[in-house]
């Protein structure tokens, strides 16, 4: 009783925090003159992953669990891309994918090559390939260097698109009477403070899987993504209600690419082994997955097809819905 008590206000106020947070990321996009783009796959999907980071740290270290760790990171690759068809549910009459900005291919690209790279980790280390600069594997440099090169990437972007945009239209102030400075504390606050509720929210969620008896990689793909990507469900419905549709599906896409460096910096503080020679096989299985549900995503944001009469989802995203039940149940299986 106790437990589920905690769980109920644990999420309330992560509820409330994550929006807080997407609202106060809308007014950091107009003060940096970074835009939402930006914002939103780099500083909002940052925040609203480091409970993956936190969480994934203490299943490597304390409990020497890579294995759980990674199933994390890939279930909520999985769930951040589940959230795409959920925005769309509830973004109003026009499909989301067809509302906003065609460049957020970009960032669904730079995690898709991610995602390989994972892959190919696990692959070659099974296939015993010591592929490892001490006690580092190769694909987790390789994934944090490409995570640093992506936020140059759509950084590079977003400035090129926004001159473009103001060649054509005056840029539209909506917070002039909120100062730079109060913007940047009230986000550093706000990311703190979901970082440590999506941690107790882990930690509560770990209590609850314990009396499961369901297997490690099961209980990481579903269990502990759903709990640490809460955050991102929240700030991007949040998001949607600004009217922020940019902001919120480039949090969606910038998470991934987050959530797939996370690996690397998990390598970097597991010293017994090669971390990627002991996670579980059926890992590569959710990576392609993830791959597939991206590349839904893609085609969605390059044709931007209309909702069929009376149905409240585009077919792209109920094919994400599809893809994403079909992998759950095989890595139940698994």
């Amino acid at each position: 009783m106790l437990l589920a008590l905690q769980s109920i206000l644990c999420v309330i106020l992560v509820v409330l925090v994550g929006t807080w947070l997407s609202q106060s990321a809308d007014v950091l996009a107009e003060k940096s003159g970074l835009g939402r783009s930006w914002v939103g796959a780099v500083l909002l999907a940052g925040a609203t992953s480091l409970p993956e980071l936190a969480t994934g740290v203490s299943a490597v270290v304390v409990f020497n669990a890579p294995d759980l760790a990674a199933g994390g990171i890939f279930g909520s690759c999985l769930f951040n891309l589940l959230l795409l068809a959920l925005l769309d549910i509830f973004s109003g009459p026009e499909p989301l994918l067809k509302r906003v900005q065609i460049g957020h291919a970009l960032a669904a690209g730079l995690g898709s090559v991610l995602l390989g790279v994972a892959a190919a980790g696990m692959l070659l280390a099974q296939t015993n390939y010591n592929l490892t600069l001490g006690w580092i594997g190769i694909p987790s440099i390789v994934a944090i260097a490409l995570y640093l090169l992506s936020v140059h990437m759509l950084a590079q972007f977003e400035r090129r698109r926004r001159a473009e945009v103001l060649q054509q239209e005056a840029e539209v102030f909506q917070y002039r009477h909120i100062k730079p400075q109060q913007a940047y504390l009230r986000f550093i606050l706000l990311s703190i403070a979901i970082v440590v509720l999506g941690v107790w929210l882990a930690s509560l969620g770990d209590r609850i899987a314990s009396v499961t008896g369901l297997g490690e990689s099961f209980i990481g793909a579903l269990l502990l993504a759903a709990t640490t990507s809460l955050p991102e469900a929240v700030a991007g419905l949040a998001a949607i209600r600004l009217n922020a549709l940019d902001l919120a599906v480039s949090n969606v896409f910038g998470s991934n690419i987050f959530n797939l460096a996370i690996l690397g910096i998990y390598d970097l503080v597991y010293f017994p082994g090669n971390f990627w020679a002991n996670i579980s096989g059926v890992h590569i299985f959710t990576a392609v997955v993830a791959t597939i549900m991206t590349s839904v995503a893609i085609v969605g944001l390059i044709y931007r097809a209309a909702r069929p009469a009376n149905i409240y989802i585009t077919w792209d995203g109920m094919a994400l819905i599809v893809l994403y039940i079909g992998g759950m149940y095989v890595i139940y299986r698994g």
